[in-house]
């Protein structure tokens, strides 16, 4: 059982980091992640032990302790969702489901490690159990960590333009009307763009999904910052489709407060996939000519 709860809380303690999403927050959002860390461990070290001794009481309850995990997710989207209105540039709500699931998830996977090792180190003794434990813990680690952006789409320079005085235009694509003159200037003067290229149908699919494309503005903004306050749309970042001829691609637009390509960049590979995008089979959407060219 000690050996299975170690490796259970293990587990959940190398997985509590801060992220660009900023959550969960110190000290609070620490505390309660490593409470509930505590808990999943604790309930699925114990189980063998209770079955061994025939206690079958307590590892029905333990069972009904661990469905109250469920409530961890309800509770994430809840905070994470209150908080929107106060970040210029939003997650979107694809974003937080991802992080709530994920902050569930990671307490079942704390729960099965504690029970898969005490299960181990019961029946094998307590060497076999902590190695299985460790491989256990790298198992769980690299399960957890889903595709990113940077695997199913190319990201390249851009450079920021307009076309008929007031469109904006990432490279060929085009972002929005920006009407003032001096907020075009900043756009010329500050701006960076980038040009997000599928690799294969995946990415193009992704990049079709709306939440997918706000996480990805997030990420950037959240790397580079932006030149940004409320009420002022000129300056909002944005990540679309190129329209009205689609070729597949899409293209980003950002007023940054670090000017960096290569962080801009980096940041956008590192976008995780959404659960939204994730499993889509969606058909090429190119559009072709009659002739197939």
């Amino acid at each position: 059982m000690i050996i299975g709860f170690v490796a259970g809380f293990i587990s959940r303690l190398i997985s509590l980091r801060s992220g660009r999403d900023h959550y969960p927050g110190y000290p609070s959002g620490y505390i309660s992640q490593l409470a509930l860390g505590i808990i999943a461990a604790m309930v699925g070290s114990s189980i063998i032990t209770s079955l061994i001794g025939k206690e079958f009481t307590a590892a029905t309850f333990l069972t009904l302790a661990a469905t109250q995990f469920r409530d961890v997710r309800t509770t994430e989207a809840a905070t994470l969702t209150a908080e929107e209105n106060l970040i210029l540039v939003p997650r979107g709500a694809g974003y937080i489901a991802g992080i709530a699931i994920t902050y569930e998830a990671r307490n079942y996977l704390a729960m099965l490690i504690g029970l898969l090792t005490s299960a181990s180190g019961a029946f094998l003794g307590w060497i076999p159990g902590v190695v299985i434990g460790i491989l256990a813990i790298i198992g769980g680690e690299y399960f957890m960590h889903g595709p990113t952006i940077g695997q199913m789409i190319e990201v390249r320079p851009s450079k920021i333009s307009f076309e008929k005085g007031s469109l904006l235009y990432a490279g060929d694509v085009m972002l929005m009307e920006v009407g003032l003159p001096h907020s075009r200037q900043r756009w010329l003067e500050d701006g960076l763009a980038v040009e997000l290229i599928p690799k294969n149908p995946r990415g193009q699919a992704a990049l079709w999904d709306v939440a997918q494309r706000q996480a990805i503005t997030h990420s950037a903004a959240t790397a580079v910052g932006v030149q940004k306050d409320i009420g002022y749309p000129d300056q909002t970042p944005l990540t679309r489709m190129e329209l009205p001829h689609p070729s597949g691609k899409a293209g980003l637009g950002i007023l940054p407060v670090h000017r960096d390509m290569n962080r801009l960049i980096a940041a956008i590979k590192s976008t995780p996939v959404l659960e939204s995008s994730k499993w889509s089979r969606m058909s090429n959407t190119v559009k072709h000519t009659e002739n197939g060219s």
